[in-house]
């Protein structure tokens, strides 16, 4: 009989990272990432977000064709400079956004990821391009 590993046991763990510099005001940046409900519009993946309380909300998302459905927590928010999560249930993930002011009227989004490639996410330059292309596109939201 097979078994889960003990909660003792390290689950594998992988990260991933990248950054965009968007061309608008911080404040303008991260309050448009703070509104997360928002993000099935313009991100790969993310099907729906929906808010329980001021900190945890459901997120159902989609990798390599298969439907992930998790209980997410926010653990960190310091207005104008970061967010960070993690699932409560389901894939298991967290991971953090930064925004630090780079030049005149930018910022520098930076978003890291760790998760368990054995929960579904096990495919790391698909997982990479995707967050490279959803930045891409918020950049594009915000400066548009």
């Amino acid at each position: 009989m097979i078994t889960d590993p003990p909660e003792h046991i390290q689950k594998e763990v992988k990260a991933v990272e990248h950054a965009v510099v968007v061309n608008a005001n911080i404040q303008v940046v991260y309050e448009r990432w703070d509104r997360m409900e928002e993000f099935p519009s313009f991100m790969e993946g993310v099907k729906e977000i929906r808010w329980l309380d001021e900190k945890r909300f459901s997120l159902i998302s989609e990798f390599g064709g298969s439907l992930f459905e998790s209980l997410c927590e926010v653990v960190l928010r310091i207005p104008g400079r970061r967010i960070a999560w993690r699932t409560l249930t389901g894939a298991d993930s967290s991971g953090v956004v930064c925004f630090e002011s780079v030049g005149t009227n930018g910022v520098e989004v930076t978003l890291k990821m760790r998760y368990n490639p054995s929960d579904g996410w096990n495919d790391e330059a698909v997982l990479k391009a995707r967050i490279e292309r959803n930045l891409s596109r918020f950049k594009k939201l915000v400066e548009g």
